[in-house]
């Protein structure tokens, strides 16, 4: 068993994708749009996270008229709000007679976005607005106000006008009427339409940047240059550059301000967009930034000062209806005798929302926040800096409690964080944990958890005060969304630094940084949870303003990115994330018991089963309890054995509940005995330390062995021998030989013949051995005389499916169903490709599913792959690829073979070799035709093109697969 690099496996993903979309844009080229749609869908399934592909491929789908087209287009639109996608979803609906849906797409479009270039569009517009009952229809065009209607009537943020509104700079909306009715597009939402994104740098003395124009992306938006002074001068972007993530459909378009231009002028400069805001990175010094120096203090001792009053301080931006909520969970956190103790301090940082700016007037009025507001943004370093001024001339010398507008605080939490605050000596922050709060994130430490409402964050809380108590762990530096901060250090090392963090992202970390240069230090605190939504205002260029911040952070922390990463090594905060796992695992033990399957990580046939397991115990009223090798930490990784992990329903519920081994395997026992546990289910053993066979044992409840493949005689676990062919199952010395030439999947040192001897043991001691086939009950009893199997089959095979018989004549595309390595035939794949390439033979091949070298089954020209499918997907791949047979290369004697069903649930039948539970199945159901192991591959290709069912006797041969067993003449290996 070898581990997969990392880095090579994205590479090559990354080569694949690119190769598939280049492939998918030829196609297009010269009009072979359903060559094309399936080059784009494989570019989605290898690099899901680019929608651009996907867009293409929804166009196509239009193009064609494929139903799919309509939820394609919508998701498209929907997630990314481009306005190709919403004119495109139109026309698809009002194609299908959906005339509101068509409405509803064409109305978002011209809310917000400004008039496509399209010839086509106005009638269509007016077909729309007709059958939609309305009097026309209006949008923005180049800036300018378009109305297709006869005496309308506008008002401007509620306000009638006389007629068209000369600016419609600084207006939020337009509400469009005519006869008392809105037209189509009707309010227009100039805020939206007017929106910006974009970053700028410091770079030698000047300035570089770009901005997009989500409303019209290809129109430059022009930019103001701004110095102290209020000097102004006009910049006019003038390079393009490509869209990149998280923006995928948005060019950039760059500028570059020269030193020369800034001479005379005043720093620091503010680059302000047509909407009046400035680009994000800016206000910006170039000559501070490119000279930044490195940080000196000279640090002291500190000591534990009096506790001092709280002041909660939370700058807003975006989005009522979140800060609501972290207003309202505020309130009940501080709770009604505290709450009129902690003054809570808003800052209004010149938010464009006017549904924000009522709701925090309202709660401004009801007397429950202290109320600032910027006339102009300064993003959050400076309306952090403002609440915090605000806050200490309310309550002189006080702690604060710094909030994200997104978060949801349970109650309580605001007296123990600032209580970690006097935990030691020289604590000048304390952090609490959270779904999303980088070094401090819960339960998967690298973030990317989805958020709880306030119920779940109330009942984590609980459970991690419970666990955790008042414990806290020295970290690098504080996270902005919740951060305590002592008055003694917030005296001493001064406000965030506005200058160089501008709207963010970082500034925490360099407070922090300061503060630690002066003899403080920083706590989390994995006894207090904080929900945090993670929302960003910062649109198409977090990233890079990111980016910009945490190299601005290096150059004046050097090594801070060291200590980062030291720290993410070290990970001092995993002992209080394995108890907060703990205590969530225990805090859901019933009183019915409890099973353990114990399994490997790899996916495929076993999590199929594993996961119909889990659900038929639950519906016992059984909890069960997966135990899974996890390789997260480097020792495991490089020994290739893993920690025990547990889960009990969602893969990776409990990601820090892993036990070592096998040291801890005493302490997993122990945990296990609270669930009382019925018996062990033994599915595979794979990437677990040896010890862990002993679960069982150590429990003192039954063992049950289900049977997957041979890894309980096989150290190469599928019986593929050197020569990448099946073995034909030799004695020991035969697989002493093969070990020492192949090496061993198992990571388990031992021998061949101890192995079989341990697996005797374990198998005649077990309460049960569950088989899928009668043909593994076969072979495992040749190699373990006296055992009984049961065979229990993981699928119904005397289900009907309409299978579809296969032309007489002429050209034929063969399917080939799953993930194809060189147990599953991938030689033999590969082969038959080349053979039909050599000599012309009207026969091509669409592997559904991925292979160990798809550039090499790609590169003869003959064979297509989708890539990876999801559950539940691979038989309508079948369908749409057209394919009129099935083949099963696979060149073991697989247990079961779920790609073998998949494939006559697509339709196919299925030609496969004479060996495994696969053959006996094909037998069994006559759903197939079997060829001798070994077959040349003219000969295989042969079939391929020639064989069709006995359309006379079909189906009517279904018999039990505990009926069928292996003939001898599937045990002799390839010659």
């Amino acid at each position: 068993m070898t581990a997969a690099d990392p880095d090579a496996v994205r590479q090559r993903r990354h080569a694949e994708a690119a190769d598939a979309w280049a492939r998918g844009r030829d196609a297009l080229n010269t009009g072979d749009l359903a060559t094309a749609a399936f080059w784009l869908e494989r570019v989605s399934r290898i690099a899901p996270q680019d929608p651009r592909p996907t867009f293409e491929r929804a166009l196509i789908l239009a193009a064609t008229q494929d139903p799919a087209a309509e939820r394609a287009l919508h998701a498209i639109a929907t997630a990314h709000d481009l306005a190709g996608a919403w004119l495109a979803l139109a026309r698809v609906r009002w194609r299908a007679g959906d005339r509101p849906g068509a409405a509803a797409a064409l109305a978002t479009l011209f809310q917000r976005h400004e008039l496509p270039d399209d010839a086509d569009l106005a009638p269509f517009a007016d077909a729309v607005a007709r059958a939609a009952g309305a009097p026309g229809w209006c949008a923005i065009a180049d800036g300018a106000l378009v109305l297709h209607a006869a005496a309308p009537t506008i008002r401007a943020d509620g306000v009638e006008c006389p007629g068209v509104p000369r600016r419609l700079a600084g207006l939020a909306f337009l509400q469009i009427e005519a006869d008392e009715n809105p037209l189509l597009g009707s309010p227009l939402d100039l805020a939206t339409l007017r929106r910006t994104g974009g970053i700028a740098h410091a770079e030698r003395g000047g300035i570089t940047g770009w901005v997009t124009n989500p409303a019209a992306p290809d129109r430059a938006p022009n930019l103001t240059l701004i110095d102290r002074r209020g000097t102004a001068r006009a910049l006019h972007p003038r390079r393009r550059l490509p869209p990149d993530a998280p923006a995928w459909f948005l060019p950039r378009h760059a500028f570059r301000i020269g030193a020369k231009v800034l001479q005379g002028l005043q720093p620091p400069f503010r680059i302000v967009t047509p909407d009046g805001r400035p680009l994000h990175g800016t206000p910006l010094d170039p000559a501070v930034l490119t000279d930044l120096p490195a940080f000196r203090a000279r640090s002291r001792t500190r000591t534990r000062p009096a506790i001092a009053g709280l002041c909660a301080v939370m700058p807003v931006y975006r989005n009522a209806a979140a800060t609501l909520a972290a207003l309202q969970s505020l309130y009940a956190a501080l709770g009604p005798k505290r709450g009129g103790a902690v003054p809570i301090v808003v800052v209004d940082d010149a938010s464009p929302e006017p549904d924000l700016v009522r709701m925090i007037d309202a709660e401004h009025r009801a007397g429950r926040i202290h109320l600032r507001r910027h006339r102009r943004n300064r993003g959050f370093p400076g309306a952090a800096n403002t609440g915090i001024g605000a806050a200490r001339r309310l309550l002189p010398g006080c702690d604060i409690l710094l909030l994200n507008a997104d978060i949801v605080i349970p109650p309580g939490a605001p007296a123990r964080l600032q209580a970690a605050l006097y935990a030691g000596e020289a604590i000048a922050s304390a952090t609490p944990l959270s779904n999303e709060a980088t070094i401090l994130s819960y339960p998967a430490p690298q973030g990317g958890n989805p958020p709880p409402d306030l119920a779940a964050t109330t009942r984590l809380d609980r459970l991690a005060r419970r666990a955790n108590r008042a414990g806290i762990v020295e970290i690098p530096t504080a996270i902005g969304f919740c951060m305590a901060i002592r008055h003694d250090a917030l005296d001493a090392t001064g406000l965030f630094d506005r200058r160089l963090f501008a709207q963010g992202y970082g500034e925490e970390n360099d407070w922090c940084r300061r503060a630690a240069a002066l003899g403080f230090r920083h706590v989390g605190v994995p006894g207090v949870y904080v929900a945090h939504h993670a929302n960003t205002s910062f649109g198409a260029a977090a990233s890079s303003l990111c980016a910009r911040n945490l190299a601005i952070l290096e150059r004046r922390h050097p090594g801070y990115h060291a200590l980062i990463a030291a720290h993410h090594a070290d990970d001092p905060l995993q002992p209080a994330r394995f108890r907060l796992d703990r205590a969530r695992f225990q805090s859901t033990t019933g009183n019915s018991g409890a099973v353990v399957l114990v399994s490997h990580d790899h996916g495929g046939g076993i999590a199929r089963v594993i996961a119909a397991r889990m659900a038929s115990l639950r519906a016992a009223g059984l909890r069960p309890i997966l135990i899974q090798p996890d390789f997260t930490d480097p020792a495991s990784r490089a020994s290739l054995i893993g920690t025990a992990r547990l889960t009990d329903d969602a893969p990776h519920d409990y990601p820090n509940l892993r036990y070592a081994m096998p040291g801890r395997f005493a302490a997993l026992v122990a945990l296990l005995r609270r669930e009382s546990v019925r018996h062990v289910e033994f599915h595979h053993t794979l990437g677990h330390h040896p010890i862990m066979r002993g679960l069982a044992t150590a429990l003192g409840v039954p063992a049950e062995h289900i049977i997957h493949d041979y890894a309980s005689f096989c150290k190469r676990v599928n019986l593929i021998g050197p020569a990448r062919r099946y073995c034909g199952e030799p004695d020991v010395a035969g697989c002493n030989a093969c070990i020492a030439t192949a090496g061993s999947e198992l990571t388990d040192p031992i021998s061949p013949a101890a192995l079989i001897t341990r697996s005797r043991a374990e198998l005649r001691t077990a309460r049960r051995i569950s088989v899928p086939s009668a043909d593994v009950k076969a072979r495992l009893q040749r190699h373990f005389p006296g055992i009984k199997p049961t065979v229990t089959p993981w699928e119904d095979d005397t289900a009907q499916f309409a299978l579809r018989a296969p032309p007489p004549a002429g050209a034929r595309l063969i399917a080939v169903v799953g993930g194809i390595g060189p147990a599953k035939g991938f030689d033999v794949l590969l082969d038959c490709a080349r053979d039909a390439a050599s000599n012309n033979l009207p026969l091509r091949f669409v592997l559904i599913g991925t292979s160990e070298d798809d550039a090499a089954l790609i590169a003869t020209g003959r064979v297509l792959i989708t890539g990876a499918y999801q559950e539940g997907e691979a038989a309508g791949l079948i369908a749409r690829s057209g394919a009129q047979l099935g083949f099963l290369p696979s060149i073991w004697p697989e247990t079961w073979c779920f790609a073998l069903t998949e494939a006559w649930r697509g339709g196919l039948y299925v030609v496969g070799f004479d060996l495994g539970a696969q053959a006996a199945r094909i037998k069994a159901t006559g759903r197939g035709f079997l060829l001798p192991l070994g077959l040349p591959t003219a000969r295989i290709n042969q079939t391929l093109l020639a064989w069709r069912p006995n359309l006379g006797n079909l189906n009517n041969r279904i018999q039990p697969l505990m009926s069928s067993a292996p003939t001898p003449a599937d045990a002799n290996p390839l010659s």
